[in-house]
């Protein structure tokens, strides 16, 4: 048999490209020079996860592709340092189809409420709320209905002040199971979302500093095992593992709740042996 005489089902052929584009992001410049389908097929693996720091390059994505496209195709973003208000905008009006979003620019505000409502199918959230509802002067927490975005929120990360009238916010949220409270520890805010959050599987303080001092395992004087402390000095890296499938702080402290749950288990179970 001719070996270059072989081919393979389009479906089939189609499948090894978007794997090995899969497996390696670098290979996926290469690989969109074989063939024009090829290219269809597998570059818009290079903008399902898109970090953004500076002002330029956000520039350059907007401009480098119709919105349909990145509308279609941008379902993970991270947006921090440097980004202009009327690029974030553009950013969110156009790439409406993220499941996963992380606002670290420094400059969170009520204006930003409207753009996230456009984002139906926002599952992953990390923001600083408290900043976003208007801060220590104009502090507002609207109407659930007015935050149609809430609905379908999984996992959030909570960043910066959390004030006791911020905390019914937690309350709004119907199909939150994972939360975070980045760089704070305040016991009556855990027990707090503890009892707001109904279906709340797991919930994580997270240090991201070197050096600081803080609460670490063990030293909480709450006994919930869904509570979990961890350390994430890389926390950008961190999110763009979790982006990519890949293991990050929500999937360590999934781990840790499975494993004191089985501590739990099996200390019971040893009591009635021993009864």
């Amino acid at each position: 048999m001719d070996v270059a005489a072989v081919t393979l089902p389009t479906e089939l052929e189609r499948i090894i490209f978007e794997l090995a584009a899969w497996q390696s992001r670098e290979t996926i410049f290469t690989l969109i020079l074989v063939a024009k389908k090829v290219c269809a097929w597998i570059e818009p693996e290079l903008y399902r996860v898109l970090v953004f720091k500076l002002h330029e390059r956000a520039v350059r994505m907007l401009q480098s592709k119709p919105p349909e496209f990145l509308r279609q195709h941008v379902h993970h973003l991270a947006l921090f340092g440097t980004l202009e208000r009327v690029n974030v905008a553009q950013i969110l009006s156009t790439c409406t189809n993220i499941r996963n979003l992380a606002l670290w620019t420094g400059d969170t505000y009520p204006e930003l409420v409207p753009l996230l409502c456009k984002l139906t199918n926002l599952q992953r959230l990390s923001i600083d709320l408290f900043d976003l509802f208007g801060g220590e002067i104009q502090l507002r927490i609207p109407p659930w209905e007015e935050l149609p975005f809430f609905g379908h929120i999984t996992h959030l990360d909570v960043f910066g002040s959390i004030p006791p009238n911020l905390w019914p916010v937690f309350a709004m949220l119907p199909r939150l199971t994972h939360l975070c409270f980045s760089d704070t520890y305040l016991p009556d805010l855990i027990r707090a979302a503890f009892g707001l959050c109904e279906r709340l599987e797991l919930l994580v303080v997270l240090w991201t500093y070197h050096g600081h001092s803080h609460v670490q395992e063990g030293q909480s004087e709450i006994t919930d095992p869904r509570l979990c402390i961890i350390s994430c000095a890389m926390i950008y890296e961190d999110w763009e593992l979790g982006a990519r499938g890949k293991a990050d702080f929500w999937q360590q402290g999934e781990e840790m709740v499975e494993m004191k749950r089985r501590r739990i288990t099996a200390f019971a179970e040893g009591s009635q042996i021993d009864d």
